[in-house]
């Protein structure tokens, strides 16, 4: 056994260097230091700790199991020869699987115990947070998610969903919850909203002729890919009408007109500035070829028809957008943020890409026609756009990394940002981590509401292990001062265009 444990010497110091290396990260992930961005030490510690690991493990096992395991006596003959590659081989993949399952766990049980950065409050603003819907012990339903929220009749609507994790889950049902002022232990759940047979997600509340609209994406993939809208109706909140299919009369470019149904409704709930005509946005594909986003309107909330064509994936299927939100300027138009996974042929669907990003649109001459900015420093997911004394702001998520933008590895938190028409203006985070944002947003006497899920923040869990790997969520509430919030963009250069 001396014998070797001097045959190890090197992998069993290459271990003692990764740990330290780790626990030098995690305590630089605490204090905030240099843990954000393309480069910084979250990101060169995992991946020099993941391959001194990995080598240290392997190296170790393969000594063992070769020396001392599955020994055989040396031969000069051709089957003894094959005898002994065979062997060699064997060795080797078993080596290999155990010390990538062990780097596997090692890494997790990392994640998970590695502590969260503080969240601090900024000025003015007077944020407080709580828990509004725990997670819960039935393993089944613990991960609560995409939330909207609703301020009507001087109460709280909330709809989320309920499920076992942040993919396919054909037990999973939309939860209607009332609540009179929004505080933690005071949510009611009123109904659920089920689709036998098929995952639902992405709900939007509204109110259109004094009737509650529910509209929500219906899935039929493991990593959810949603196709068309359905939508059902209440006049109490309680008593839902059976969820029936969106359809959309659509134009095209010879001037026809036609019925479509493959359109996903996207994250801000239908809208209206004289309750006579509702605004949404979709994002689909026009006679099933051309990937686009548009705007369309409704008088009853059932009818839809298309207004004018938004963002056009005209190169790049990838550069197709959504989760599109919209929200009134003053002169009656509209300004729009349109998450984009790639303004390029570079995709980085895994480890990100630098021109993942988010579009902002802004419409003219009455919602026709439309002017863009983008913006680079996040991708807008699961977002909702508020306007506050006739500035436009944006709840939605902040790609932290480390690595490129939309890393699947990567580090994200909800955030709140100021929108401009040719930039987003990153105001502060909300304590969350992990699998996180998908956001509703309420603006009640001077107070703005937030509702978004999260991991338990307690932890700070890169994305694709909060979403796969421990897929506990909560959803929370964020208040905070709608003027403080003005004060405090203006010190971030809100003022500036």
């Amino acid at each position: 056994m001396r014998t070797y444990f001097q045959k190890i010497k090197i992998p069993l110091i290459l271990i003692l260097i990764s740990v330290i290396l780790m626990i030098f990260s995690g305590v630089a992930n605490y204090f905030n230091f240099y843990n954000s961005g393309p480069f910084n030490i979250c990101l060169f510690g995992a991946i020099i700790f993941a391959g001194l690991f990995f080598v240290a493990i392997f190296i170790i096992l393969y000594i063992y199991f070769h020396d001392y395991v599955f020994t055989i006596k040396s031969s000069s003959t051709i089957k003894g020869k094959i005898k002994t590659i065979l062997r060699n081989i064997c060795i080797f993949i078993f080596a290999l699987v155990i010390s990538l399952t062990t780097l596997l766990g090692v890494m997790l049980s990392y994640y998970y115990t590695r502590p969260a950065p503080s969240f601090e409050s900024p000025p003015f603003v007077y944020l407080n947070t709580w828990t509004a819907i725990p997670s819960g012990d039935q393993i089944e339903k613990h991960h609560k998610s995409n939330t909207e929220l609703l301020y009507y009749n001087n109460s709280f609507w909330m709809v989320y969903q309920n499920s076992k994790w942040h993919l396919e889950d054909k037990n999973g049902e939309l939860v209607v919850a009332w609540s009179p002022n929004a505080l933690e232990g005071t949510w009611i759940t009123v109904a659920k909203i089920k689709a036998p047979g098929y995952d639902v997600r992405d709900p939007l509340l509204t109110v259109i002729n004094d009737t509650m609209f529910l509209y929500f994406l219906p899935n039929f993939e493991f990593d959810p890919e949603p196709e068309v809208t359905y939508w059902c109706k209440s006049k109490d909140g309680i008593r839902w009408t059976i969820p029936r299919l969106v359809t959309i009369n659509v134009s095209y470019s010879d001037d026809s007109w036609g019925t479509e149904w493959q359109w996903c409704f996207g994250r801000t709930e239908p809208i209206t500035n004289d309750n006579k005509t509702w605004y949404v946005m979709a994002s689909g594909k026009k006679a099933m070829i051309r990937a686009q986003t548009i705007l369309l309107k409704t008088n009853d909330g059932i009818y839809w028809e298309e207004v004018s064509v938004v963002h056009d994936a005209l190169y790049y299927e990838h550069y197709q957008g959504s989760e599109a939100c919209i929200e009134f300027l003053p002169n009656g138009e509209l300004i729009s943020t349109i998450r984009i996974a790639s303004m390029s042929s570079w995709t980085g669907y895994i480890f990100g890409t630098p021109h993942a990003g988010t579009s902002i649109a802004k419409s003219y001459d009455n919602l026709t026609k439309w002017s863009y900015g983008a913006d680079f420093q996040t991708r807008l997911d699961g977002a909702r756009l508020f306007t506050i004394n006739n500035r436009t702001f944006a709840v939605g998520r902040n790609h932290l990394g480390p690595g490129l933008v939309g890393n699947h590895l990567g580090r994200k938190r909800t955030a709140v940002y100021e929108v401009k028409p040719n930039r987003l203006i990153h105001l502060f985070d909300l304590p969350s981590n992990g699998d996180t944002a998908y956001t509703g947003v309420c603006v009640v006497n001077g107070i703005v509401y937030v509702s978004y899920y999260t991991n338990p923040i307690q932890h700070d869990l890169p994305w694709i292990i909060g979403l796969a790997f421990f897929s506990e969520s909560e959803i929370r509430i964020a208040a905070f001062s709608a003027v403080g919030l003005l004060y405090y963009a203006n010190t971030k250069g809100g003022l500036i265009g």
